[in-house]
């Protein structure tokens, strides 16, 4: 009779733990699964741009430059209509393809400063 019971508190304590387990938090789709096919998300920190940003906001279009300040200043296009996917103090978050990222990082590993220009949606 004993047994019995424990064995029926046992079960009862391990239902009400189940049932009391926090539900995991519904999360929407990651921007992995936002992505286009053959293209990446890429964080731009504000420090490697040599102009502010202008106010973008999700899906909105960017050209970037990169330029070399100094005696011999210059600029070179770097990437054409990369995607906005966030932006915040810290820099933009854009979906780049290979080109673009590549072209994003060779600039600013050759010491060149990016310039964002914002595209016009008409």
């Amino acid at each position: 009779m004993l047994l019995a019971a424990a064995v029926v508190l046992g079960i009862t304590a391990l239902t009400t733990q189940f049932a009391a387990a926090p539900q995991p938090a519904t999360i929407g789709p990651s921007i992995a699964d936002e992505l286009r096919a053959a293209s990446w998300a890429m964080h731009v920190p504000a420090a490697w741009f040599a102009a502010p940003v202008p106010r973008v906001r999700r899906g909105d279009l960017l050209d970037v430059l990169a330029v070399r300040q100094g005696d011999r200043a210059y600029t070179v296009p770097v990437a054409y209509a990369v995607t906005v996917i966030s932006s915040d103090d810290r820099g933009l978050v854009l979906e780049v393809d290979e080109s673009d990222a590549s072209a994003i990082v060779t600039a600013r590993g050759s010491g060149m400063l990016l310039v964002p220009l914002l595209r016009s949606s008409r």
